[in-house]
């Protein structure tokens, strides 16, 4: 029993020595209950981007955009008199809809010949587009029913007659981006991308970290005093076994599971390319400036768990705090999945996700050059420290 108890108590000294998995263990539960908490603190979302196009510009199609824009899920970000423009602006996934008037709306709806209200959804997000498509029905709905309710009982049919006979419009719905709205090509493209960026990030945190923990970084800045082609001959290896990752995800994961085609090959394989650089640098970073190879790790893990949760693939990032928009903005999944969301479903070109790009280039050139200049310092101090302990043992 005296064995047990000397056990049980050195075991939580042992805990207690280490600082990250204390962290992690104790505060992990709560950081990121409160962060998916604040994730998801609105129930439902609102004010998302849709697109009207009036063709018929009369006081009638004015009352149906007004009632569109009165619903809360719902915010009218453009109305356009032109079809062409809007259909171009939709397929840039601008908006999560596109309600179309026809032209002629007013004149149909007191003939009573049944005009039909055109919806297109955006089905990039399944989630989205299925409060647009509710909150889109529920609005013309509504309206439909008040518009042949109030001709009715003008024409002298009792109030209860009428309200059992109400069909001023038709409602048309059309999905795009994923018309079948299957989950699988939804999420399996997002979930990978978050895969792939936990695996990058795990075995670049031991880089150097494993070579500082046992004391074999000595081997390294044997073979040159370059700390380039040293970083350089380090991080090399994992780009070229990262691209047989990719090759496995892009050409047999997502034909395993008839997942559709990307729009443009070129736009996917820059953006991969960008990704891997931005992993790459904060990856390489960490693992020189934590000589600890489960620390490293941990850090980097800690970065990493909330990432997909909190990037804006499943979950729109203008519903979330401003906070928490911000600090998804410093993680390479978030431009990543928002620059591949465009470039899958809405088969976007290379022009259309530049920015994400230009963002992640920066973000993985910036923290390769810190990354560079930490381990320049460290190579200057070993080689001083070489330098002294030359100098005592010839003394």
């Amino acid at each position: 029993m005296k064995a047990f108890w000397n056990l049980f108590l050195r075991e939580f000294r042992q805990f207690s020595r280490n600082g990250v998995a204390m962290a992690v263990f104790l505060g992990g539960p709560v950081v990121f209950g409160l962060l998916v908490g604040y994730t998801y603190t609105n129930a439902t979302v609102s004010n998302l981007p849709i697109a009207v196009v009036d063709l018929n510009g009369s006081a009638l199609s004015d009352k149906v955009i007004d009632a569109l824009g009165d619903n809360p899920t719902l915010q009218i970000k453009t109305v356009f008199r032109d079809e062409v423009a809007a259909r171009k602006a939709f397929g840039t996934g601008s908006y999560e809809a596109v309600v179309t008037i026809p032209a002629g709306f007013a004149g149909d709806v007191q003939q009573r010949r049944t005009p039909e209200i055109q919806v297109d959804l955006n089905m990039a997000n399944i989630l989205t587009a299925n409060f647009v498509s509710r909150a889109v029905q529920t609005t013309l709905s509504t309206l439909n029913a008040g518009i042949e309710i109030e001709g009715l009982m003008k024409r002298g049919v009792p109030a209860l007659e009428a309200r059992n006979q109400f069909q001023a419009f038709s409602i048309n719905n059309t999905r795009y981006f994923n018309p079948s709205g299957n989950y699988g090509y939804y999420m399996l493209p997002g979930v990978t991308g978050a895969i792939v960026q936990q695996v990058f990030l795990l075995v670049l945190a031991l880089a150097f970290s494993k070579e500082f923990e046992e004391n074999t970084f000595e081997e390294v800045t044997g073979q040159t005093r370059w700390s380039g082609v040293v970083l350089l001959a380090k991080t090399l290896p994992y780009w070229l076994m990262g691209a047989g990752v990719w090759a496995f995800v892009l050409g047999v994961l997502f034909p395993l599971f008839r997942l559709p085609g990307f729009g443009s090959a070129s736009a996917l394989l820059v953006l991969v390319a960008a990704f891997t650089l931005a992993l790459t640098g904060l990856g390489i970073l960490v693992s020189i400036l934590i000589p600890n190879q489960l620390r490293a790790t941990e850090i980097l893990m800690i970065l990493a768990t909330p990432a997909f949760i909190i990037s804006g693939y499943s979950w729109p990032a203008s519903q979330m705090p401003v906070f928490l928009q911000q600090l998804a903005q410093g993680i390479p999944l978030t431009h990543y999945l928002g620059a591949l969301r465009s470039v899958y479903f809405l088969g976007a070109p290379l022009s259309s996700i530049q920015p994400q790009v230009i963002t992640l280039t920066l973000y993985g050139v910036g923290t390769l050059l810190l990354a560079w200049a930490a381990l320049w310092w460290k190579m200057r101090n070993a080689e001083t420290e070489t330098v002294i302990v030359e100098t005592l043992d010839v003394v």
